[in-house]
């Protein structure tokens, strides 16, 4: 194949809804749980859910070809063609995988919470460097 897709980083997504849960379960047995404290419990599950859904669905997605970078997140589709891409880049932090595009611009396009294997990111690396 000729495309490399970036795949959701299960673990981190899990991490973050057991913290959400943890949180929720925290906040109503302890009777000085406060709004601000049910207010981020209510954000961090809402966002982790509604990003799941958009992953299962495929409607947040990035992909790499020799064309360029597409990706979505959950919107539109946007695109980096391969001519405006200088380099990429692979950061990893426990679970958290960075995947960074520099343009030409000058502007550095990050893609977090994807996990990308070491064969895939050669092959990511081999697709752009071959325009």
């Amino acid at each position: 194949m000729r495309t490399v897709d970036l795949t959701v980083n299960w673990r981190l997504y899990g991490v973050f809804l057991i913290l959400g849960l943890g949180l929720f379960t925290l906040c109503s047995i302890s009777a000085t749980g406060t709004i601000t404290l049910s207010v981020l419990c209510y954000g961090l599950l809402g966002a982790s859910l509604v990003s799941i859904v958009l992953a299962l669905s495929d409607k947040r997605f990035v992909h790499i070809d020799k064309a360029g970078v597409s990706y979505s997140f959950g919107l539109g589709t946007h695109y980096i063609h391969s001519e405006d891409i200088i380099s990429i880049k692979r950061k990893r932090v426990y679970l958290l995988t960075v995947v960074q595009i520099q343009i030409k611009a000058g502007a550095m396009k990050s893609f977090y919470c994807w996990d990308l294997s070491d064969s895939d990111f050669s092959r990511a690396e081999q697709l752009l460097a071959s325009k």
